[in-house]
């Protein structure tokens, strides 16, 4: 390979061929002229005949021993052109002149299709195909797609040092289907390219070809430097992402593109992405299946642009004067050998200078059209094959170069006799059927097969088959038969061998198996057979001659299933099995269906008032008329009875709420007129079954719910308690609670969120109906402000602290540190009119005695709208606005505070025990687009204000106005002095540490999925320090001790830090409760 062969050489040496070995020409031939295009067509041309007829017919026909179909064809003018023919084939032409009187001959010639086409770069090529695997290609289109594929790749060389083909399928993500160096035979390549896989995705053209460019052609791949780079690029559609800037750095590294778009495909991005020229590099076709027309240009086109490059420079060898020789020498010592009845071995010594390669002609000595291969020129073998048996051929050899055709070698060869079939064996005999395999003939393409009943002699009957087996059906069991087979190539047969069989005799027929049986239906069973069935017809008939039907099933079948039957009947069943070809047998059996079924699974569930609800199992899937229900009191009493569609499996039956006991009996009626037997039940009445009352709700915490009721009279095994959103948009759980209890807590609730609890009461004699309420959970301040544990570090002015009241963690909220957040963010629902504000803090001796909002929500401008101030240490006010947006304010002395907020009252809790109470108005709606602000100072305003410093352990908001009546607070004394820290300590562990712990750890457990990143939407500036530990360190703040007042508001001092315990809450109306 690598000598330079000129494109239409092949079809020139032809046209000689033709000449020097065609048959006879009519003298009509002069008014002929052929042009034999590549591959498959053939385009005509003849003189027009004088009489000026109606038209010509132009019919083609293959040689002897071919088997292909005529072509036959009418045109108006002297021209035409004929397609779909084989490469290398004999074929006959006539051309007729249709008149009024009959068709006329006007010429007639035989000839020899083109050779196929073949291309060999004269350099080194490494070919890579991009394959639009899109979901828009679809899996059938996709078969076409390879079969293109395929067709492109079949004329060239394929090999290490020739043509390599590399191909990526590409879609969303493209993906390497083998490499450049994967493969090294053109065989090879053809059988990746026919199991190709359709992966399906979008369509990125741009990706794809940065793959090509990044991946394919890196060094690991097997591209050569010396090669030509050609990229076939194969498309249904618009790329998806920016394809051109990815083909503008293949083409500038010298590679070829070439685009076939199809259907959809953007043309006009085809041609960006080509190179040029683009009449040659562009293609588009209307649809998939017209890709097989392209193949074969796109072929040449692309050897053409290779043959058309410059070689690349390679390794460099070391130059050796050539002899000087004659250009045309000729090869020499034709040898033929390795002669089959299908193939022969020719070799020859090669000539002085080798050709661009030896084209090998060969043809029946006795006529035939001849056929060709062509070799490489430094070849110096080669193997025919397809040749017929027993049959004398004229092979020749010549040398062909770029100044013309060399001299030829010439030889004559016999093919040897087509061989018998061997080793004939019978694989299976049944009574209707023989299997007879033997091992397969080199050089048949087919075999006769003929047998005929041995004694006495039969009519023979014959098949041809292509594989070495084959199955003889339709014989008569018990009888000999003779087989004979030939092997057969073309109009060619070897001799025949035979073998003897006998089938044997039917075996006698095995009884019918009833399984399943039913009151409507039964499965009837059978065994398999060794001949087979083509069908099994199965008949069923009643014994009274009322009731039949019939069934078909397939060959294959052992069982089907009757039905519908009729109940306590007995059925004659017939299976009736039907062979190929004709023929049939019949096996008989008897059944009898069982009686119908009744009701089972009965019980009672008593009703409100004098009812009771009878529930059963259906009596059958199908088939139920209606139930008869019937129920009688026990000693004396008049009987009821209902009747009930055969759908329902329940019954309400009245007027049995009485004390009196009852029989209750249930049949079922069937559309057939069947009544199954009576089921009957035993019915007592049992206790009354009252359910709970006084259910009522509470917010326990931002997560939970407290619930409680007021327990029935009578024995309750255990409460049934159910909750679900209120909305009704999320699941139904259920919990259960024990009898001797009257509250539950219902954990793990989404903050701020309104749920609907049902409770009903479980005694022995069954359950009760529910009562349902519905409330509220509250808000978590700390965690909406990041003042927890794992978040606090990335708020600014901000320090976390042990509690001296236990494990439970205090912040310090330094001076200036005002934490700020959008009213949106931290009540995802909007804040009700009744709610509890909790809070702990304690008061620092940097804390001011100015006035400061613990807690307040201000509107968009920072007006303050309702919160909680701290006026030193002097007094605690609530504010709010009402619908008036008018400003009300209650205010309460601090020495008996502990707070809370009502819809028409404030009241202030101690210790958990209300001390005061105060009127106020209604209050306006919380603004919904406003801010919530933290230890901002009264008199401050916007958003770069000043804040209070404080330690901050608890802030919650619960909406309900009851929490502070049933937390479990601890006693605190709200007077006194100890006298030291160390009773205080001792007071505190032995008073509260344990109620604290618990309430403290009930609040931590539930996880703060709600709280937002800790990070400040208004953050005032000169914050002292950083990361919250900026400002006033607590080393700083000094070692002395706190007042006694730590342990309650009453006894408030100002000589140190006050833990300050408050509750401020707002009456909401009761909660509903049905039943």
């Amino acid at each position: 390979m690598g000598a330079h062969v000129h494109p239409h050489l092949g079809f020139c040496l032809w046209l000689w061929l033709g000449v020097t070995l065609g048959l006879g020409q009519e003298q009509a031939n002069g008014r002929l002229k052929l042009a034999v295009l590549p591959e498959d067509q053939l385009q005509i041309k003849w003189t027009e005949s004088e009489g000026g007829g109606l038209g010509y017919l132009v019919q083609v026909k293959p040689m002897a021993g071919d088997v292909e179909q005529e072509v036959m064809l009418t045109t108006k003018t002297p021209k035409a052109t004929v397609g779909g023919l084989s490469p290398s084939k004999g074929y006959t032409l006539q051309i007729f002149e249709l008149t009024g009187s009959g068709n006329v001959l006007l010429a007639q010639r035989e000839f020899v299709t083109g050779l196929q086409f073949h291309c060999m770069p004269p350099t080194p090529t490494d070919m890579i195909f991009l394959v639009d695997g899109s979901w828009s290609i679809g899996h059938s289109h996709f078969q076409q797609v390879k079969d293109f594929l395929a067709s492109i790749i079949e004329p060239f060389e394929i090999g290490p040092d020739k043509v390599q083909v590399g191909l990526t399928q590409y879609s969303g993500d493209p993906q390497t289907e083998w490499e450049l160096n994967t493969f090294s035979t053109k065989e090879e390549v053809l059988a990746a390219v026919h199991s190709l896989h359709y992966r399906g995705g979008n369509t990125f053209t741009g990706l794809a070809l940065t793959h090509v460019l990044e991946q394919n052609l890196r060094p690991a791949a097997g591209p050569r430097p010396e090669a030509a780079k050609v990229v076939i690029l194969v498309t249904d559609g618009k790329s998806q992402d920016d394809a051109c800037a990815a083909g503008r750095i293949l083409k500038s590294l010298d590679v070829d593109i070439f685009a076939v778009g199809v259907k959809n495909a953007d043309e006009a991005e085809l041609r960006l992405l080509a190179s040029p020229p683009l009449d040659i590099t562009v293609h588009h076709v209307q649809d998939f299946p017209q890709l097989s027309t392209l193949a074969g240009l796109l072929s040449r086109l692309v050897c053409q642009q290779v043959q058309g490059r410059s070689p690349r420079p390679g390794p460099v060898k070391p130059a050796a004067a050539p002899p000087t020789l004659d250009p045309l020498s000729a090869p020499t010592s034709l040898v033929l050998t390795q002669v089959t009845s299908s193939s022969v071995h020719l070799s020859w010594t090669p000539a002085l200078q080798p050709p661009l390669k030896y084209l090998v002609v060969w043809r029946p000595s006795r006529g035939g059209a001849p056929q060709e291969v062509e070799v490489d020129g430094h070849s110096t073998s080669t193997e025919l094959h397809g040749l017929a048996s027993g049959t004398e051929y004229l092979l020749s050899v010549f040398p062909v170069y770029e100044a013309g055709v060399g001299e030829g070698l010439r030889g004559l060869v016999t093919t040897v006799p087509l061989p018998p079939p061997q080793a004939l064996a019978l694989a299976t005999v049944t009574p209707r059927t023989i299997h007879l395999t033997w091992q397969p003939s080199a050089g048949a393409t087919q075999y006769l097969v003929r047998y005929s009943l041995a004694s006495p002699k039969g009519e023979e009957e014959g098949r041809e088959v292509g594989q070495p087996e084959v199955l003889l059906g339709s014989l008569e069991p018990g009888r000999d038969y003779d087989i004979w087979v030939q092997s057969l190539q073309g109009a060619q047969a070897s001799e025949a061998r035979g073998i003897h069989a006998r089938t044997p005799p039917l075996a006698p027929p095995t009884p019918l198996i009833f399984s399943d049986v039913s009151h409507d239906s039964a499965r009837v069973s059978w065994e398999g057979t060794l001949r087979p069935v083509q069908l099994f017809r199965v008949s069923y008939l009643s014994s009274k001659g009322s009731h039949s039907g019939q069934i078909e099933a397939p060959g294959n079948a052992t069982s089907v299933t009757l039905g519908p039957l009729s109940s306590s009947t007995t059925y004659t069943v017939r299976i009736t099995r039907l062979y190929p070809g004709g023929g049939s047998s019949t096996t008989t059996g008897r059944l009898t269906t069982r009686k119908v079924p009744g009701p089972s699974q009965l019980s009672v569930t008593e009703l409100p008032g004098d009812a009771v609800r009878l529930a059963w199992a259906a009596a059958a899937a199908s088939g139920v008329l209606a139930y008869q229900i019937k129920w009688t009191p026990l000693g004396d009493g008049k009987a009821h009875e209902i009747s009930v569609p055969g759908s329902l499996c329940t019954a309400v039956l009245p007027g049995l709420g009485g004390p009196l006991e009852h029989e209750i009996t249930i049949l079922a009626s069937y559309r057939d007129g069947a009544h199954s037997d009576p089921v009957s039940f035993h019915y007592s009445p049992r206790v009354s079954r009252s359910p709970p009352s006084n259910l009522t709700l509470a917010s326990e915490s931002p997560n939970s719910l407290r619930v409680s009721w007021t327990p029935p009279t009578g024995h309750v095994l255990h409460y049934r308690l159910t909750y679900m959103l209120a909305s009704g948009s999320g699941p139904e759980k259920s919990v259960s609670v024990p009898g001797p209890r009257s509250h539950a807590m219902l954990p793990d609730l989404l903050a701020a969120t309104t749920y609907r609890v049902l409770v009903s009461a479980v005694y022995g004699a069954g359950e009760s109906v529910a009562v349902t309420a519905t409330g509220q959970t509250g808000f978590d301040l700390m965690a909406a402000f990041g003042l927890v544990e794992r978040e606090y570090a990335s708020i600014r002015g901000v320090a976390m602290e042990p509690s001296a009241f236990g494990s439970t963690r205090t912040f310090t909220l330094f001076r200036d540190a005002q934490l700020t957040r959008r009213a949106s963010d931290i009540h995802p629902a909007a804040l009700p009119p009744e709610h509890t504000v909790v809070f702990l803090l304690r008061l620092l001796p940097e804390t001011p005695r100015e006035a400061f909002a613990l807690w307040q929500m201000t509107a968009e401008d920072f007006r303050p709208v309702l919160g909680v101030l701290l006026d030193g240490r002097k007094s605690l006010t609530y504010f709010s606005h009402d619908p008036r947006a008018a400003l009300q304010e209650v205010t309460f002395d601090l020495p008996e505070v502990h707070v809370a907020v009502g819809h028409s009252k404030v009241q202030l809790y101690v210790d958990c025990r209300k001390v005061a109470e105060r009127p106020i108005g209604e209050a306006g709606s919380p603004p919904a687009t406003g801010f919530i602000t933290l230890g901002k100072l009264a008199k401050a305003r916007g958003p770069r204000s000043s804040s209070a410093a404080l330690q901050l352990q608890m802030l919650q908001i619960v909406c309900s106005d009851t929490w502070a009546e049933e937390d479990r607070c601890c006693e605190l004394p709200a007077s006194g002095e100890p006298q030291s820290w160390a009773a205080i300590y001792q007071l505190v562990s032995q008073a509260c540490e344990s109620i604290i712990q618990t309430h403290v750890r009930k609040l931590d457990s539930f996880p703060h999925k709600s709280a937002r990143p800790p990070m400040p939407i208004l953050e005032a500036p000169g914050l002292p320090g950083e990361g919250g530990n900026g400002g006033s360190r607590p080393e700083d703040r000094g070692t002395g001790s706190p007042s006694p007042s730590v342990l309650g508001l009453a006894g408030w001092g100002d000589t140190g830090p006050a833990w300050l315990p408050g509750v401020l809450k707002a009456a909401p109306p009761p909660f509903s409760q049905e039943v």
